[in-house]
């Protein structure tokens, strides 16, 4: 088996951009990857925007959240009915737009099949 990369869940962020102990953390990610689950030398000036191994860097949609364990669906398949009106809509809209596109991803790195 083989890791094809990893996902980095977006903390909260301030004016578009992640707090900074956090973005800390994020800098160490790529190299840490590297090293301790591919055996190569990590690399300290590769960002996670610019790191091919990071599969993405997902929004925490924290708001969400309670929507889709109440209505027990996934975040990205809320509809109005479930509660998901207005902003919490648009962000159903930006989740569904994120998990398609990692899942894309994935299913390219993996050379699956789908029909």
């Amino acid at each position: 088996m083989h890791p094809v990369g990893y996902i980095v869940l977006q903390h909260s962020v301030r004016l578009d951009r992640p707090v900074q102990a956090y973005e800390r953390w994020l800098a160490r990610i790529p190299a840490v990857y590297r090293s301790a689950v591919l055996n190569e030398p990590g690399e300290n000036d590769t960002s996670i925007i610019n790191d091919p191994h990071c599969l993405a860097l997902l929004k925490h949609y924290r708001s969400l959240m309670p929507l889709a364990q109440e209505a027990r669906k996934p975040m990205f398949q809320l509809k109005p009915a479930d509660g998901a009106i207005g902003a919490h809509f648009q962000a159903v809209q930006h989740a569904y737009r994120d998990f398609n596109a990692l899942a894309r991803d994935i299913i390219e790195r993996t050379e699956i099949q789908v029909s």
